[in-house]
This record gives C-alpha cells, structure tokens and sequence, in this order.
C-alpha cells in the first residue's frame, strides 16, 4: 500500500519539511542535519569503495593452466556415477593483480616428472600425465612468470593434487586453513590418503624456533587479499577439514568462483548433484557451497572454474590466453 495514501485514510495527512525550517540551534534541528550529512557520507563511502573496486578490477588478470592430467573412474567422484576411467585435467590458476601475482594450487609435485615412485602406489591407480612440459615453471614461463613472481599462493587444500608444488615457493606466502595444515601433517581417521607428507614437509623448519620455513597466513577464516574486494579466500569446509575456495573479481567476466575441488563438475552445481561421499569430509559443506555458487550465479551472474572437469576445461581459455 502506498503509505502517504494509508496515512490519509487514517485521518492524517502529512506534510512537507522544508529544510530550512529546521532550527540548527536545537537538538532535534542539530540531529536532522547530521543525520543528512551521515547518509550523504556513507553513501559517498559506498560508492568510493565500488568505483575503487572497478578501477583495481581493470588489471586483473586470470590465467587457467593445467599440471597434466589424472585417470579416475567418474563414480569416484560423482555420486552415483559410473565406474568408467576418465581423465581429468589437474588444473590451477594464476591471477594477475596491480598488488602482485597470486597463485590457486598448484597441481601435481614436477618430483613425478623424474620419479615416479615419488608417489607410491597413488602413480600407477591414478596414471598422471607426467611429461616436462607440465611443470610448474614451465607453465609460468607461458605468462613470463617464475615461482619467485608470485606474491601468494593460496591452496584450495593440500592433497597430491592440489598442493603438490606448495614447496617450490619460497619466496611467497603460503595462504592456508589452519585446519588444513593440520590434517596434513596428522590427519583424521579415514583422511590421510590423498596426502603426500614429502609435498608439506618444506613448509616446516625442523630444529628451528621458528615453525615455518616460508610465510605463511594459516587461516582460520575468510581473507581479503589486497584489502580491495577483488579477491577473497573463502574458508569453506567440504572436501577437506580446511577446504578453501577464492572469488575473483574481473572488470569485464566479473564474479569468477575457483572453487577447488568443492565442486568436481559444472553438472554437480546445476544440477544438484553430490560427490562420492568417499572424497566428501563434509557433504553438508559441500552442498552449501553449491547453494551458495548458485546464489552467486542468480545474484551477481557469478561464473565458477573447477580443477577437473574435462569437458568445463577444454572451453576454457588456457594461458597465455586470459579473462579480465
């Protein structure tokens, strides 16, 4: 109902405050006009932090690379879902920002590249693509970037195939759940598989009285990175006890999701579908990642990129192509 006409039919008729009626000498006058004055500087405030969100967007840059490939049956992953092997990409991604450079994960540990045995048993059920040209620096070297370029590297979660080169950065801080670091070293019961404690074990400084032998932010929480809205970690606890995810904020894509391995397939966000419950430390978690992805994509046209699906990954550009 149109309240100046429910005010009218209840005997009421309102009237028009002309500003300059207020006394500024009384309270009441005193409290109008700061009030006004509060409204017009919060909403300068808010309209400063947008335009300084838009202006630090227009550098950034997001880069896809994949750390080869794994060979996996797709019911490992998906609920429900046939046994038959597929091979998904190991995928990261490097964002490039005016504050500095950001790694998200870090794939496969290049030790495979050389030494299989490096993973055990994990090399032959999984069968990874191991040739040179999916190293890490190899990969950099498509954007004119070295391990030392990088400012942080955050990682989604630290399993074989997500954290596996965390330790060739010694020159950048780390971005990690404290959880997560945790589970690494001394996972729960029925968590420790897909780790590999030769990939965390350079993060630490043993006989030291420092506790890290690299910077480190060990998170127990969001975090935004620049201070400038444009890239956030979100700590999301699903796949792994610190499961992470990061929202990127592009000028022209806009609000782009890396979800980490949260979400395996596109097809599992749109259509609702869950994990294996195998791989699912907490399929609540996982669930309400997806809601709120969907929430995302309703609200803001958000747009997410996970780290093994073939077919999501085969449309995406690849670095040194780029979205902005």
């Amino acid at each position: 109902m149109n309240f100046r006409k429910h005010e009218e039919l209840n005997g009421v008729v309102p009237r028009q405050i002309d500003r300059r009626q207020i006394d500024r000498k009384t309270p009441i006058g005193r409290e109008a006009i700061m009030s006004r004055k509060a409204v017009i500087g919060l909403a300068a405030f808010v309209l400063g932090t947008t335009f300084s969100i838009a202006s630090q967007a227009q550098d950034i840059r997001l880069y896809a690379f994949s750390s080869g490939a794994l060979t996996i049956g797709r019911g490992v992953l998906q609920n429900n879902a046939p046994m038959t092997d597929i091979q998904v990409p190991v995928g990261f991604f490097v964002i490039k920002h005016p504050k500095g450079n950001v790694v998200f994960d870090t794939g496969n540990n290049d030790k495979i590249i050389t030494d299989p045995s490096y993973w055990g048993a994990s090399f032959t059920a999984l069968k990874p693509v191991n040739t040179p040209d999916v190293a890490i620096d190899a990969q950099l070297q498509k954007i004119g970037l070295k391990p030392d370029d990088i400012t942080y590297v955050v990682v989604s979660h630290l399993h074989l195939d997500h954290g596996g080169n965390v330790g060739k950065f010694p020159k950048s801080t780390i971005v990690v759940q404290k959880s997560e670091i945790q589970n690494a070293f001394w996972p729960e019961p029925g968590t420790g598989g897909p780790y590999m404690i030769g990939d965390v074990m350079p993060l630490r400084a043993p006989n030291s009285d420092a506790p890290n032998a690299v910077k480190m932010l060990q998170l127990e929480g969001d975090r935004d990175l620049f201070g400038d809205g444009t890239m956030i970690v979100k700590r999301w606890v699903g796949h792994t006890p610190g499961s992470q995810m990061m929202t990127v904020r592009l000028k022209n894509k806009g609000l782009t999701i890396l979800t980490g391995d949260n979400v395996y397939f596109r097809e599992n966000v749109e259509k609702n579908l869950p994990p294996n419950i195998v791989l699912a430390y907490s399929p609540s978690g996982i669930l309400s990642a997806y809601e709120w992805i969907r929430y995302q994509m309703a609200t803001e046209k958000a747009d997410f990129f996970t780290a093994h699906d073939p077919d999501a990954f085969k449309a995406m550009k690849k670095a040194p192509e780029f979205y902005d």
